[in-house]
């Protein structure tokens, strides 16, 4: 059995064991992250050996849904770390959005990583060229612990002018039922959540259960003027997908790593040390986890740090005033 199929083993094994543990034992650590087989699900994997096997804390993944989620399972003390897109994050942490009835989630900042994904895919056989062929159809493009979805859906009805009366939009409660619906033909097309060479996009993909939509940039530019500014616009290249033929204009949203804020300092210190001083063991995991540097972690900063990680920058001269003045003002 290689590392990674034993680490898959050990966070079955060990799921049970940490969720019984007191918060702030923190012998073992809880980390939140969507669905199994999901681009996030698969970087928590490897987030969670590397820091079992560089810090000594014993990990196990717990695949709470999608972003939003894994920002309430934080703040009700079911995990002490997640993966969680800016968007749902951010607006978690200020109560807007999807968070106005819930409230705010005051959750902190260890590291941040790269941009995570979203694109629009049109199911094959369906007759759908555009938008505005899924008039009469149904969508999904809606999904309660994503709720970017849902805004982005409804860019793209008014960018191309779609009636959205006229299009059945359904939600799905993961991405695995998402694709499953575009695999069997039930739906015209969805909003998805996805990585740069994702298995679980890779597959149907190459199959022909569905085509990529291919906005202009324009047009895609055009929707994003409608959405939140913490979603913004990234393509992938013809490298992204085997058999993509031509580049895809995407939506995207920064990757951060969270913990709860009573999490203790010595805790996330040792959580921070072991992520930053090994990416190279990290992208062995996913190509993703490259970009979880101090260098992408310290710059644009929209969520107050754990004092822990802090300790951490401090100690390797990468906490700047500059940075203790953001701190400041986002805690306030």
């Amino acid at each position: 059995m290689n590392a990674k199929m034993s680490f898959l083993a050990a966070v079955k094994a060990t799921a049970g064991f940490a969720a019984a543990l007191p918060a702030d034992a923190q012998q073992a650590i809880r980390i939140g992250t969507s669905s199994v087989g999901s681009n996030f699900y698969t970087q928590a994997v490897g987030v969670g050996e590397v820091v079992n096997k560089k810090a000594g804390i014993n990990t196990s993944v717990q695949a709470v849904g999608g972003s939003a989620a894994t920002v309430r399972g934080l703040g009700a003390g079911k995990i002490e770390f997640g993966m969680a897109n800016s968007f749902a994050a951010v607006t978690g942490y200020k109560g807007t959005y999807s968070f106005k009835k819930s409230g705010a989630v005051k959750n902190r900042l260890v590291v941040q990583g790269g941009a995570n994904h979203r694109a629009i895919v049109f199911t094959k056989g369906k007759g759908v060229n555009g938008p505005k062929d899924l008039e009469g159809k149904t969508f999904i493009g809606k999904r309660r612990p994503l709720p970017e979805l849902a805004l982005i859906t409804d860019a793209m009805y008014k960018v191309y002018g779609v009636d959205p009366s006229k299009v059945k939009t359904v939600g799905t409660t993961n991405t695995g039922q998402a694709i499953k619906n575009l695999v069997v033909g039930s739906v015209a097309g969805a909003a998805v959540p996805l990585g740069r060479k994702a298995g679980n996009i890779q597959k149907p993909f190459s199959d022909g259960a569905f085509t990529f939509f291919h906005p202009t940039k324009a047009k895609r530019d055009e929707m994003l003027k409608l959405l939140p500014p913490l979603i913004f616009g990234r393509t992938f290249d013809t490298d992204s997908f085997t058999g993509l033929k031509e580049e895809v204009h995407v939506f995207a949203m920064n990757t951060l790593f969270l913990t709860a804020a009573g999490t203790s300092d010595d805790t996330v210190y040792k959580v921070t040390k072991a992520i930053i001083e090994n990416t190279a063991l990290m992208k062995t995991y996913h190509p993703e986890l490259a970009n979880w540097t101090a260098a992408n972690s310290l710059k644009n900063v929209q969520l107050p740090f754990h004092n822990g990680a802090i300790k951490y920058y401090k100690e390797i001269g990468l906490w700047t005033p500059a940075l203790e003045a953001t701190q400041t003002r986002l805690l306030q």
